[in-house]
């Protein structure tokens, strides 16, 4: 095995990527409970200390709030872009952190990390691609669209976990306050099923990826059959460009997802 990945789970309550070869643990983001990422990991069979890094994408707290609870008594460095770390309410000794940029790529345990910017209302957001073997994985969430940058990182992947965050008509009609909702729906907000599956039907998705994880579905404003169901329709319906033979899945905020293994 090259690269594996899983979600402990993605969502508002928290999200988590775990990466692995093997041998080697690494930890995308920890938004979920210090004593949580514990619980999901060790139904992996891995215990904290088998964790080799933690990469941070931006502060909001479903993706940091667990960062420090997990961490503290654990020798684990954690890769994060100076402005989240000075926005975020880690609360970690300094020289625990290791400072990356957008654009710099980066090793960890021989996996190569590209960070790549993503439109979101945070600091510096990032996406993720990562590579090891020969094998490539990109991690794309909290994004208010697909960006040219996004498109091209996104290009040659094995296997994408790409936000699907809302429903459009779910979120116009559901209880969040008007500025929230037009928060959400910005070019600095999350990503809707639409705007998935314009991507997935266009030129832009090269249709290369033997997996894809919709990740990210509001609870409050979106159905996963309704996410699936439009992406498949937009894979479905590519007939001037390449075929895809990509398989969708879904992540869960309550749950750990399938480990997909390249």
């Amino acid at each position: 095995m090259a690269l594996s990945f899983a979600l402990l789970g993605s969502g508002s309550t928290g999200n988590s990527t775990l990466l692995s070869d093997g041998d080697t643990h690494i930890l995308v983001d920890i938004g979920l409970s210090g004593r949580e990422t514990t619980r999901r990991l060790r139904e992996c069979r891995i215990e904290p200390g088998d964790i080799s890094a933690i990469v941070i994408s931006h502060e909001h707290g479903d993706h940091c709030r667990g960062v420090a609870p997990f961490a503290k008594n654990l020798d684990i460095p954690i890769f994060i872009t100076e402005e989240a770390l000075t926005a975020s309410t880690i609360s970690l000794e300094a020289r625990r952190f290791r400072l990356i940029q957008s654009g710099v790529g980066f090793e960890v345990c021989g996996f190569h990390f590209t960070p790549f910017p993503v439109p979101h209302d945070s600091a510096e957001p990032l996406g993720f691609a990562v590579e090891r073997k020969g094998v490539k994985i990109a991690v794309a969430m909290d994004l208010g669209y697909i960006s040219n940058l996004v498109v091209e990182r996104l290009r040659d992947c094995d296997g994408i976990i790409l936000e699907s965050n809302h429903d459009i008509n779910m979120l116009k009609a559901g209880p969040y306050p008007w500025a929230l909702k037009q928060r959400v729906m910005s070019r600095r907000g999350h990503l809707s099923n639409d705007a998935v599956a314009e991507f997935l039907a266009g030129e832009s998705f090269d249709g290369k990826a033997r997996m894809l994880m919709l990740a990210h579905l509001s609870k409050n404003n979106n159905l996963p059959e309704i996410a699936l169901l439009s992406a498949q329709r937009a894979l479905e319906g590519r007939s001037s460009v390449a075929s895809s033979q990509t398989t969708l899945t879904l992540s869960d905020p309550d749950r750990i997802s399938r480990t997909f293994s390249f």
